[in-house]
């Protein structure tokens, strides 16, 4: 099989795993092992995407996103201290912008979805923009920090993006982010039906060691890691076992969403830690010297 270095340890060679994924033979970093091409991943992310595909309805459970938005702000802040500017890649429809910005914090995001950056934009009136991260205008020092919310795992080439936030970001500054730990003890007793792997969309599987030696190579010094609790609604959670769940907990789903009516199913809300998706706070560590 022949597939780029590996971008954890830049060794080449690649073990099949399962349902389309690769593990690296030194690192064990596991990647998708097919690519879409560039113009495939903006379809993949249009108006669907939010509404019907990877989640049910991403504007209809705004309230459980500002849950999940509110907790996270005050963790980071915790472990961070005063955030006073953030960049966020992946900023959808701008739900996470919102609770920065009500806080007191300048902040701005980009996206490749016009609905969702359309929504920010002209419904929210934040700073969000459409486009790549690749190509977004950010001057060196402009922002203290940058935020991968669920984002990570969706990126063709996700070590570009790190390396460019961590040229952008001041000395001290941060990148925090969150995605699936495949490394975690649900993902490897799950193994090939862990719910978190579902290719084209979902396309790198870090777990705690590779993230950290990921962001180390471009000076990101990893200092802090948790396991984070995530909100859902019960449509939700259902919709999504009906589209990535295997066996027995998708049948459930299925019974569960024929019987329960909607209207039920959207209001009933609850918070659970399964130990299988990550926060990660990294900060710029100061440049060697010369």
């Amino acid at each position: 099989m022949t597939l780029p270095a590996c971008i954890v340890c830049d060794a080449g060679a690649w073990t099949p795993l399962y349902r389309g994924l690769v593990r690296c033979q030194t690192c064990g970093f596991v990647r998708a092992a097919d690519l879409p091409a560039p113009g495939e991943i903006a379809r993949l992310y249009g108006p669907g995407y939010f509404q019907g595909e990877e989640y049910a309805d991403y504007l209809g459970d705004r309230a459980v996103h500002a849950v999940n938005f509110r907790n996270r702000f005050a963790r980071i802040r915790a472990l961070a201290g005063p955030i006073e500017s953030l960049f966020e890649v992946g900023c959808a429809y701008g739900l996470w912008l919102e609770i920065a910005t009500a806080r007191g914090v300048r902040a701005a995001g980009i996206d490749i979805s016009s609905e969702a950056v359309r929504h920010a934009a002209e419904t929210l009136g934040l700073d969000a923009r459409l486009g790549r991260f690749e190509d977004a205008s950010i001057t060196p020092g402009e922002f203290q920090a940058f935020c991968l919310w669920d984002t990570l795992e969706h990126l063709d080439h996700p070590e570009v993006y790190v390396a460019r936030m961590a040229r952008l970001l001041p000395e001290g500054g941060w990148l925090f982010l969150t995605t699936g730990d495949i490394g975690s003890a649900l993902a490897s007793r799950q193994a090939a039906h862990w719910r978190m792997i579902h290719p084209p969309t979902h396309l790198q599987y870090f777990a705690r060691d590779t993230i950290t030696r990921l962001l180390a190579r471009y000076g990101l010094r990893v200092t802090h890691v948790e396991s984070t609790a995530m909100c859902r609604s019960l449509h939700g959670a259902l919709e999504g076992l009906q589209r990535f769940g295997t066996g027995p907990s998708r049948a459930a789903a299925l019974l569960a969403s024929a019987v329960l009516p909607r209207a039920l199913t959207t209001r009933v809300r609850f918070s659970v830690d399964l130990g299988d998706i990550m926060l990660v706070c990294a900060q710029k560590t100061p440049a060697a010297p010369a």
